[in-house]
């Protein structure tokens, strides 16, 4: 008897007890990680402004790579969608106090080197880099602690420990770096001559992609396009429903090795990051 009312009582435990299925799910978290580490099942937080990178993987890590923004990336908990192509600015010799850093966050980079520090800042979500006394590399999403030019020759001039032919600042001082946008291919699409695709015309000598880019960059505009070699389009939007097309082979004059659409088609550009 004793036996059967234990029995009794283990069931009643076991079937009282929550089944996983009944936990409720976990909401997207307001608050930014500050262990690179996100997402519904582990921690709930955000990558977004973390420095960590701003896409949450699959498996709960934030990071700026492929392998982070591609698939299974989880977009209530950053941003998602592979990041488009940035280029870095030189913006010359500044400042730098070892008590009130100008950038305020440190990565140790191995064998240092201009390239290698760009890439490790922008890998963890930072916008500028800078190099400092050879070995040091240095990230952060702004200027900080009144850090300026420094236009006493010499100032940066110390041989980057992974590559003497670089400069990598030197004594308290940075050479910095700030990522800058670019023009990015996002394809060949349709157009025709009573219904433009890019709303505005520019007569560009010597067309090429940079040329029209370039002019369209002055124009302030977001999207260029070069169609059958010569013409050149820019605009604020891409209009009146075109669609991807394959009939972008035209040379374009001003460089042969690049292509600037074709009859009734342009190769389109946009400006990201802007």
């Amino acid at each position: 008897m004793a036996t059967l009312t234990l029995l009794l009582t283990a069931m009643t435990l076991v079937s009282a007890s929550p089944r996983p299925t009944d936990t409720p799910p976990i909401l997207p978290g307001s608050s930014i990680s500050l262990n690179a580490l996100c997402g519904a099942y582990n921690g709930s937080a955000t990558c977004t402004n973390s420095g960590f990178g701003n896409c949450c993987s699959q498996f709960g890590y934030c990071g700026s790579s492929t392998v982070h923004c591609g698939d299974g990336c989880q977009t209530n908990y950053g941003t998602c969608g592979i990041p488009p192509t940035y280029s870095w600015n030189n913006l010359g010799c500044y400042s730098d106090n070892t008590n009130a850093r100008t950038l305020n966050t440190s990565i140790l980079v191995h064998g240092n080197t201009v390239e290698k520090c760009q890439a490790a800042c922008s890998g963890a979500g930072f916008t500028f880099a800078g190099v400092e006394y050879g070995s040091q590399c240095f990230c952060g999403t702004g200027i900080l602690n009144g850090g300026a030019p420094v236009t006493t020759e010499g100032a940066c001039n110390t041989p980057c420990a992974g590559d003497a032919s670089e400069v990598c600042g030197g004594s308290n001082t940075l050479s910095l770096y700030s990522l800058v946008p670019v023009w990015q291919s996002i394809g060949c699409y349709s157009d025709t001559t009573l219904r433009r695709t890019l709303a505005v015309s520019y007569n560009v000598a010597g067309n090429s992609v940079e040329r029209c880019t370039a002019a369209c960059e002055d124009g302030g505009y977001e999207y260029a396009g070069m169609e059958f070699g010569t013409q050149c389009f820019c605009g604020n939007s891409i209009d009146n429903g075109a669609t991807l097309s394959a009939a972008c082979g035209t040379q374009c004059p001003g460089n042969i090795a690049e292509t600037c659409g074709g009859p009734n088609a342009l190769s389109i550009y946009q400006l990201f990051g802007n």
